[in-house]
């Protein structure tokens, strides 16, 4: 899951460049590999990651989901009614409550 630094170019390599088009979904495990993809557009790119735990795991703990209120309001009942996180009227960083070991944020 956390191959070493000298073989990441070959990553890179076979990297195939994706342009998403407005209301377009990616869905991945959240063990996919990537290093994020470079934004250079001026137009802001929601994201709305959600996920999966199984029922009874428990995890919820770990986790501080939070959406804008303004947002919440806007998102049809059927939606809102399966969203199992704060309303805000300001989102602010989560720290993340979990650790997975070798993560590195960040690197090259």
């Amino acid at each position: 899951m956390f191959p070493p630094p000298e073989v990441w170019p070959g990553f890179v390599e076979r990297a195939t460049p994706k342009h998403p088009q407005m209301g377009d979904i990616s869905c991945r495990s959240a063990l996919t590999m990537h290093r994020g993809a470079a934004h250079a557009s001026p137009i802001a790119r929601p994201v709305m990651a959600p996920s999966v735990d199984a029922p009874g795991a428990g995890r919820d703990k770990l986790h501080d989901p939070m959406v804008t209120r303004s947002c919440c309001d806007g998102l049809p009942a059927v939606v809102r009614g399966h969203l199992t996180c704060r309303a805000v009227e300001t989102l602010v960083p989560i720290v993340q409550k979990q650790d997975i070991e070798g993560l590195v944020m960040g690197a090259p």
